[in-house]
Formats: C-alpha cells, structure tokens, sequence
C-alpha cells in the first residue's frame, strides 16, 4: 500500500465477468448455434462487450428472447440449429420458461441440445432444473459438488453451466443485483439473500485482486466499522465472524496472516445502513438530472433504455454527463447547456479566424473560466456540438413527460411537509377521485402516513373503498400489502378497524399496529418496518432533513477563490437539492453525522472525539435497530483513506448524488476519502410499485 489515496479501477470487475461469459462460452463446442437470451439480462450484456462478440464466442448468427414465443418456432427454423444457448439469471418463472418452451422443442426436435447459462448459478437452482428434466444427478450429488459449480450434464441432451459474476460496477457503484425489482423485493421478503450478496461483494472489493495475477491488485485494511439496522448488524457479524476468516484462510498463508492481521496498517471505515432507516428518498420523485431521467424513461447499466428520440443512449462514456450534469438538479441543466452552446459558437468562429479561445460570452458569470476548461475537454468542437445537442434532445424529452398530473404531483411532494393532515388527505382523495395513475397514489398515501407517524384505521378503511371504487380489487389488495410489509402504520386499532375490513386475523392485527417500538427484537422481520421511534416532526428537526437555503455548511471549510462549476459543493449550500420539499435523505445525515457535525441546528452536538463517531447523537432513542461501532485497529484518528458504504435493500439516485456531495465535503475539508458504494441495487419508486401490484 502508497501512502498516497489512488483511485481504485472498479471497471475490473466487469472485466472478470465478461471474461467469465466467455469462458463459459468457449465450453459449447457445437458450431450452430441459436442464443436464446433473458430480456433482462441484455442491458449487462451491452455494457460488458458487443453482441458481435458475444455471438464470435458462442458461434450463433441469430439472438432470440426467452419468453413465450419461444415454443412457437417453428421445427424447421429450428432444425437449422445443432444447438440452444440458454443464459438466463435464476428466477421461478424463468423455471417455467425453461420447461415450457425445452419440453415443446424436444417434441418437435428431439436431436437438439440445449447448453443453460445460469448467472451466478446456485446449487438449488440446479437442483430444481434436474427435478423438472429428470436428470441423473440426486440431492446428495448436488450437495456433494464443488463450489463454485462447474458445468454438469443433467441429460444427455441438455448441460448447465454456471456463469460466475463479480459485482457489477454501473453508475459510479457496484451492485449485486439485476432484474426488475432491483433486490427490493429479495430486501422484503429474502432479506438473508440480500446480505449473503453483500458480503460477497465486500469480500471482492476488500481483497481484490489477491486471488489472480493481475495488474488490479489493491488490498484494503478495515479500521473502524459503523453499522445501523439489524440487517446491518447481521452482515458485519457474517463479514467478520465468517467471510474474512474464510477468505484469509483459503487465500493466504500463515505467514501472510499473521502480515495481514498484525503488521498492515488499517486504511478503511466500513459503514452499513439499510433501506427502512429511510424510504423517503424511494417514494419521491428525483430531481437530479440522473435521476430524472431513470424516473422517466429509466437508466440501466449506462444506457437510457425507454428514450423513443433519436439519439446516442449510453451515458457511461458520455464526458459532458458524467463530468458536469449528471448530479445537477434538473433545474440547471438548460441555462448550462445554453452557456456551453455559446462558449462552441465562439470557439468555432475563432478557430476560423484563427484568433485563439477568447470571447465567449460569458460576462460576470464567476465560473465561466471553469466551464472553458471543461468544454476543451471534451475533445473536439464536433464532438462537444454533438453533446450539447444531445443532452438538449433528453432534456427536452423530460420537460415533454411532465404534463399536468405530473406537475400537481410534484407541487404536492414540495408543499406536503408544509400542510396539515386533514390537507394531505384532502389532495389524496382528489388525485384519487381524479384518477391519478396510481404511481402517483402510492407515494402520497406513504408520504402521508411518514410525516404523520402513521394513518389512522378509519382513514385506511376510506382509501382502501376510494381505491376500489376508482382503480379495482388489485389497488385493495396492493394497499393491504404495503400494510402486510409494514410500510404503513396503522393507528386507532378497533374491532371495526382496516384490518377486519381486509378480513386479516387479529393476531396480524396487533402484530402490524406498534406506534413505538419497546422492542427491537423484530425489525428485522422485513425490510420495510417503519423504524422511527420518535415522531417524524422530532427526528426531522434534530438531523435537519430539510434545511434552508441559507444555511451554511462549516464557514471556513469551503471557502475558495474560484467557483468550480463541476463542483457540487460550491453549486448548493446544502445537499437538499435532489429530491422535493428541499429534503436531505436520512441515510446521508446518519452517514454524514460520523464525520461531520455542522448540519446540526436545531440541538448542536460537539464531536469530542478524533474518532468517527456516533456518540451523544440519540441514535437508538430516535431509530429502532441495532447500532454497531467498532474499532478494530485501535487508531484514534479521521485518517482512513477510503470509505466503503453498503446499502442493503437498494440505493436511489439522489443519494448516491448526496454521497457524491460528501466526498467533495472531504475534499473540502483536506481530509479526503474516496468513497465505494456497494448495494443491491439502484432503486427508485417505479421499483417499489412493481413490485407492490405483482
């Protein structure tokens, strides 16, 4: 290890799953082949390599989708074929595609052969193929196998293969998750899967590069460890009680141990939050640029996938996004564009006379010299055109999707924290007798029930009618689920209450109304527990969660000469500006609170300590779930060079911009960081309502 903070190369880790694809690959030895692909799997794929090399590896001309009219070839389409190459991720109904469509196909064409790539494949999912196909290989040889699984023939006509990823590097993050939900869902309803990915993950980037000879290798030391929630809790136990043990022990020799253990000097703080320390930033709309844009027309690994315009859809290499507008709130994004249209005019009109980068127009603009230097950056004046006019055509494409409906929703998220109860359930019931689309109804009746520590059963028992009358059965049964999953707190319990009406047992009854929380115990039970122990209108106060635009940030820590216009710090006062109603997320602040202490106005508290800490902060008095500090070094110091951060359940957007914010406050501060993120996946609001009316 350098003294010196590097940047860690993340893109390695797509390269190690690419190359894993292809190895896989090369293991099919027929020469006709058809590939039959996961829709879902296809924007990963994208981002990792072409389909040109894709189908050179696995010798095909042809790519198709692994859905229902997969049956439906026709025999003679495919007698054309020696060979199916199936790759797909591990789910219940791509079971069921597996068995419909290769049970139809061997009917018509019992010589064919079918080669399944299964993601990340896992010893009950090959169990459950073998099941459904017969095969040779029994429960006890299953379990028997070595991990991590090597390719097996379950017939002789059909082989499974095991397509091993690493964590997915997208979006400046790693996640360990795809798929429709993001691992919202696996967060409810499998919360372990969640953290088992997790701590695998952590294991990749906590050693990487140690188990290949590669130019990659980086070793990081843990010295403090920060958790909050009891999903946290549990995978920092599952990290150090197992997985770092393991790993030290299969990876490295006694000697080498003994180096790691003893003599190398610790250089990173860990910090794990969850999911339901705050579903606010799930629930609103997203008003950076970035976020935006995935709200709309949805962002997956780089590329804009719903954009119907013509234009150049991937953002990963894309300098003029990532550098300058990516986390800027939409608000900016037309007067910058405009500004850098007409520092190009200008320097097209001075390279024809040949008279150097002057001019410009940029007037009094304090940060005109800094978007110069950005603009010459972005390669030629062709290429910083063809930019501008793109980012002009997806700007103009969000302001097209934001009509009326759109408008009033978003008045409402901005407005919602000033009005009263009776206010809020007034908008509600007009958007609802309007017939709002309901993505536009589940955030309110959620918001609602926050800000208000809850809703009351008989309020419940009205929206759950107005919600039938207006949109059917299914939003009932819906609204019942948000309930089920505890993301509702349900008041005023009676004999006649929201519950009986939904025909649920008394004992799910009292199990779901708990306004306090005397016990932690059960947090943990799902991943969508309302976790607030104080009312909202207390825990919004004491972290400060929707500051004043003339609030300041630490007086003496950012003053500089120079405005940087790529600089988020230098462009807002405080890290309000990503979502409505000027909102800081709650997981930033508890983040943001181990380092820094400023934010805090309503009741300030000295950090006494050289130490990261949570101390005197009334964690556990305000928010349910276990809290762990941990100093495993012993070093008394701020001086970790990296901060690796671990968002079980997902991570929006906005905070991954907010996190964007606290690096540079680092900076700022010359104590700086660089900051890993690593989650499930990259959530928002359109995740949660899919997931809710399945």
């Amino acid at each position: 290890m350098t003294n010196k903070t590097t940047p860690i190369d993340l893109n390695h880790f797509n390269e190690v799953t690419l190359n894993n694809l292809l190895t896989q690959l090369s293991k099919i030895y027929s020469t006709s082949n058809l590939l039959v692909l996961d829709p879902v799997l296809s924007p990963l794929i994208n981002s990792l390599s072409t389909f040109s090399i894709i189908k050179e590896h696995a010798h095909c001309q042809n790519v198709t989708w692994l859905n229902d009219e997969l049956a439906e070839l026709p025999s003679s389409v495919l007698s054309e074929y020696s060979s199916l190459i199936m790759l797909l991720p591990e789910s219940e109904i791509n079971l069921q595609k597996l068995e419909m469509s290769i049970r139809h196909i061997q009917q018509e064409n019992p010589g064919l052969k079918f080669n399944i790539i299964v993601k990340d494949l896992s010893k009950a999912f090959l169990y459950q193929i073998n099941k459904i196909f017969n095969g040779i290989f029994d429960f006890e040889k299953i379990l028997a196998l070595s991990e991590p699984l090597k390719a097996v023939s379950i017939t002789s006509k059909i082989k499974v293969f095991n397509w091993v990823t690493e964590p997915l590097y997208t979006d400046g993050i790693l996640i360990t998750e795809i798929g429709q939900y993001s691992g919202l869902d696996d967060y409810f309803s499998r919360p372990i899967k969640s953290i088992n990915q997790l701590t695998k993950a952590l294991i990749e980037v906590l050693f990487m590069g140690i188990k290949k000879e590669d130019e990659h290798k980086h070793l990081f030391k843990l010295r403090n460890i920060y958790g909050k929630g009891n999903h946290s809790d549990l995978l920092i136990k599952t990290l150090l009680q197992a997985q770092i043990p393991n790993f030290l022990n299969e990876h490295m020799t006694a000697s080498e141990i003994e180096f790691y253990e003893d003599k190398l000097q610790s250089n990173t703080d860990l910090v794990v939050v969850e999911r339901n320390l705050d579903m606010m930033p799930v629930l609103f709309s997203q008003l950076t640029y970035h976020g935006i844009i995935d709200d709309l027309f949805d962002i997956e690994f780089g590329s804009v996938v719903n954009l119907k315009q013509d234009v150049n859809k991937n953002l990963s290499k894309d300098e003029l996004y990532n550098q300058d507008l990516k986390h800027l709130n939409f608000s900016a994004i037309g007067s910058r564009l405009n500004k850098m249209a007409k520092l190009i005019q200008q320097k097209f009109k001075d390279s024809g006379s040949n008279s150097g980068g002057g001019g410009g127009g940029g007037g009094g603009d304090s940060n005109i010299d800094d978007m110069k230097n950005l603009v010459s950056n972005l390669g030629s004046l062709t290429l910083q055109q063809d930019l501008i006019k793109k980012h002009t055509v997806i700007g103009e494409a969000v302001l097209s999707k934001i009509n009326n409906e759109y408008e009033k929703f978003l008045t409402l998220q901005n407005d919602i924290f000033e009005m009263d109860y009776k206010l809020q359930m007034s908008n509600l019931k007009s958007f609802i007798n309007a017939n709002y689309q309901i993505e536009f109804i589940w955030p309110t009746i959620l918001l609602i029930g926050y800000i208000n520590d809850g809703i009351s059963s008989k309020d419940l028992e009205k929206i759950s009618t107005d919600l039938q009358d207006n949109y059917g059965l299914v939003a009932t049964i819906a609204l019942e689920k948000l309930v089920d999953l505890k993301l509702i707190r349900v008041l005023d319990e009676s004999s006649t209450d929201f519950f009986t009406s939904l025909g649920l047992t008394s004992q799910k009854k009292h199990q779901n109304v708990n306004p306090v929380h005397e016990d932690d115990s059960d947090v943990a039970i799902t991943g969508g527990k309302d976790v607030l122990k104080s009312n909202y209108t207390l825990v919004n106060k004491f972290w400060n969660l929707h500051p004043y635009e003339d609030d300041v940030i630490e007086p003496n820590a950012i003053t500089t000469p120079n405005q940087d216009s790529t600089n988020l710090l230098q462009q807002y006062p405080n890290p309000s500006f990503t979502l409505p109603g000027n909102t800081v997320p709650l997981t930033l602040r508890i983040i943001e609170s181990l380092y820094f202490r400023d934010f805090l106005k309503y009741k300030p508290v000295n950090n006494i300590k050289s130490r990261p800490n949570w101390d005197n902060l009334g964690l556990n008095t305000m928010i349910a779930g276990k809290v762990v500090d941990m100093n495993l070094d012993e070093v008394n110091d701020d001086k970790s060079k990296y901060l690796v951060i671990v968002f079980i359940g997902g991570i929006t957007r906005s905070e991954v911009t907010c996190l964007k914010y606290l690096q540079e406050k680092f900076k700022a501060r010359q104590t700086p960081k660089e900051i890993i993120v690593i989650s499930n996946g990259i959530v928002n609001n359109k995740n949660l309502w899919q997931y809710i009316t399945e």
